[in-house]
């Protein structure tokens, strides 16, 4: 299969009109479309930084991500952050909720946890540029 890349990430939620409207608010998401369908609801929003896509679905006849989820390691959705106190706090007082501080092996980087509103893992990452290479 030839690939040009990823289109976007679909995942089923229990809000998806509340949940793009936080993403927008808290981590400058844009909302690309939203509209109801016949068991609910869809937006797709963009992260304004990396033009990556997510398709959010509220389906009333699908069980949700967030009722599987127990832990970060299952699935979450990384951000860089160069000031990862400042990101933390603005998040919590937008409804998110503390989850843990992520063991490193860089002494210079800080990785921690939240979980949005509505339950979905989100990682704060303060990592040298060199990390991934």
């Amino acid at each position: 299969m030839a690939s040009n890349g990823i289109e976007h990430i679909g995942l089923v939620v229990r809000d998806s009109e509340g949940m793009a409207r936080w993403y927008q608010e808290a981590l400058d998401f844009i909302i690309l479309n939203s509209f109801d369908t016949a068991n609910g609801h869809v937006a797709f929003i963009k992260c304004s930084r990396t033009g990556l896509i997510f398709e959010l679905i509220t389906d009333r006849k699908l069980a949700c991500i967030e009722g599987a989820l127990s832990h970060p390691l299952q699935f979450h959705i990384a951000f860089k952050s160069s000031d990862i106190e400042a990101d933390k706090n603005r998040l919590l007082k937008l409804g998110a909720e503390f989850v843990t501080d992520c063991a490193t092996a860089d002494p210079e980087a800080a990785v921690l946890i939240v979980k949005d509103p509505w339950g979905n893992f989100i990682q704060l990452a303060r990592r040298k540029e060199t990390f991934y290479t």
